[in-house]
């Protein structure tokens, strides 16, 4: 989407006085397709996140933190993603922004090590 925008915008830049008028819609809605794609991306991300965590709190495989650690980081990216749909990017940077992204990207590596561990283990009761 940014090479599209920036070719879009450098058109703009250069065109006629007729043609900028069109030329700034299109790399307008190029802008609003890369706010959706994006608003999109991070729901489902979220989504993600939320359903994980919610089957980790039910199973007995994982500690429950981590269940309701991956719940928080997937409510937080799921609302980033709808504010992103409602006022563009505007949202970025912002405590929300902040919060789920460290959230999600934290829950992600506590997730892994305790994976890795629990297949480490099982990996060694295997081998005897």
């Amino acid at each position: 989407m940014g090479i599209a925008l920036k070719r879009a915008v450098d058109f703009w830049t250069v065109a006629p006085p007729e043609e900028k008028a069109a030329a700034f819609q299109v790399a307008e809605g190029i802008r609003w397709i890369e706010v959706s794609v994006n608003s999109t991306f991070r729901i489902l991300q979220g989504a993600v996140g939320l359903i994980f965590g919610l089957a980790i709190l039910k199973s007995t495989v994982l500690s429950k933190w981590i269940g309701a650690v991956g719940v928080f980081a997937g409510v937080g990216t799921i609302i980033l993603g709808v504010n992103v749909a409602y006022v563009g990017f505007a949202t970025i940077h912002s405590i929300v922004d902040t919060v789920s992204t460290v959230a999600y990207l934290g829950w992600l590596v506590i997730l892994g090590i305790f994976m890795w561990r629990k297949a480490v283990s099982s990996d060694m009761y295997q081998l005897e």
